[in-house]
């Protein structure tokens, strides 16, 4: 039954893809990034691929569309993207794991950069944006809701995403709800309604509690780097330090012993057998990449132990029982990538920060383009926030952060069209200095003091 009820959910919703295809982006991102398909726990609907065809049908009604424009603003962001995409193509034909576990990555990544990069050339006005901003918000604000308030009637357990989801995983969902941290203060700012803002404060609080009672201590480290760059970049500083005090002192007083005792070891990690494992993983990273530096071990190198176990001799790393993630959003691309993949990770993220901060420069003093300056004093917490505690968990192609990132790009592709002059004010600019420029002669030119006339 509540499999039937969730397709019929899903069909209603396609007719919007017929009267726009940026409906299709925004109900892409609603069921790729809320994994709501977990819901269903068997049968046949359970078996569907929803995303694919809200991609698909999204995709057809683009190029069938009057009044969509079909082409794709080649930004840096687009450009580093596509090289980026092309370069794990490259990878994958020299990858050490089975074929199958290879291409099979390959496919779900590519089409993740592939839909970023639809819903970027779609993206072409502030509507839009904000529309795009309020699905990644609720998509996952509603599960950090669910499991703060089933922490909390359970003594603050540790919680996690949802089931067979992307984000089930409760180091994953921590990274997943510190990006929408700040992008739901960005709401809450510009929100009008006293209710609605009210619900959004409760919102931010009970997902902040979740990303706690998650127990991941890469995701308090990210918290924190978070909350730091959101006090930087706040224009109210003493309000904004109070409130982050209070929202911690609040969340203090929910954890359990529990928690305590897993975060101290923060400052012990020796003594700690995950960290040190972590250790270990990023030491057989450093391994693949140094037998292949440039296209490194391809998609899931390290899950195949028969592919890390030979570099691996003659070290003091152990061996490889069984496959294993490298924890780390860098060591990720850099085992699977080489040194030109991880320079094109590093480069998308720095671009994007550069981006959040044309924003902020662009729109300083400018009323009429206030979202846009908190928008992007947001976005680079967001930034710093998925950076720190992405560098503790394999997050490297997380369709969220990558959702985010182009919403920022296609932010600035607006605010650029929004300050850019009219045509032809650069030459009434110059007519008003220089009136002599462009000033027609009065009479013949016969007339005009030094003229000879031919004979």
């Amino acid at each position: 039954m509540r499999g039937l009820l969730f397709f019929l959910a899903f069909v209603s919703a396609l007719p919007l893809i017929f009267v726009s295809p940026f409906n299709g982006v925004l109900l892409w991102y609603v069921f790729s990034l809320g994994n709501y398909h977990t819901l269903i726990w068997g049968g046949p609907f359970a078996a569907l691929n929803y995303a694919y065809i809200i991609a698909i049908l999204t995709c057809v009604c683009w190029a069938f569309s009057l009044t969509e424009k079909k082409v794709l603003p080649l930004s840096p962001l687009v450009v580093l993207t596509l090289l980026f995409m092309f370069w794990m193509t490259i990878t994958s034909y020299f990858a050490l794991a089975p074929s199958s576990m290879v291409w099979s990555k390959w496919i779900e990544t590519q089409k993740i950069l592939f839909m970023c990069l639809v819903g970027y050339a779609l993206t072409t006005t502030r509507e839009r944006v904000n529309q795009l901003v309020w699905v990644v918000v609720l998509a996952l604000g509603v599960w950090g809701v669910k499991g703060a308030v089933m922490s909390l009637l359970h003594g603050g357990s540790m919680i996690h995403g949802p089931d067979m989801g992307k984000n089930a995983d409760n180091n994953h969902f921590a990274v997943a709800l510190i990006i929408i941290l700040p992008l739901l203060f960005y709401q809450w700012h510009l929100a009008i309604n006293r209710h609605l803002r009210r619900g959004l404060m409760a919102m931010g609080f009970l997902v902040a509690l979740a990303v706690v009672f998650t127990y991941s201590r890469g995701a308090l480290l990210g918290l924190c780097a978070m909350g730091t760059v959101f006090w930087l970049r706040s224009r109210a500083k003493l309000a904004t330090g109070f409130l982050i005090l209070a929202v911690g002192l609040g969340i203090f007083t929910f954890v359990p012993t529990a928690w305590t005792d897993r975060m101290a070891l923060l400052g012990h990690f020796e003594d700690d057998g995950s960290a040190t494992s972590r250790i270990d993983f990023w030491r057989a990273s450093l391994r693949i990449v140094a037998d292949h530096p440039f296209v490194g071990g391809g998609f899931n190198v390290t899950l195949w132990p028969n592919a890390v176990n030979p570099l691996l001799l003659g070290t003091d790393i152990p061996k490889y029982e069984r496959g294993k993630a490298t924890h780390s959003s860098y060591f990720e691309v850099l085992s699977e990538h080489g040194w030109v993949g991880l320079a094109f990770f590093l480069m998308i993220g720095a671009y994007s920060w550069f981006n959040c901060s044309w924003l902020i420069r662009h729109s300083r003093d400018r009323p009429d383009l206030a979202w846009a300056n908190l928008l992007g004093r947001m976005g680079q917490a967001t930034i710093v926030g998925y950076s720190v505690a992405g560098a503790f968990q394999s997050l490297a192609y997380l369709d969220e952060y990558w959702a985010v990132l182009f919403i920022f790009d296609a932010s600035r592709r607006i605010v650029a069209r929004q300050i850019a002059p009219p045509a032809g004010a650069f030459a009434m600019r110059l007519r008003e200095l220089h009136p002599a420029i462009g000033t027609p002669a009065i009479g013949r030119s016969d007339q005009q003091p030094g003229f000879v006339k031919s004979r």
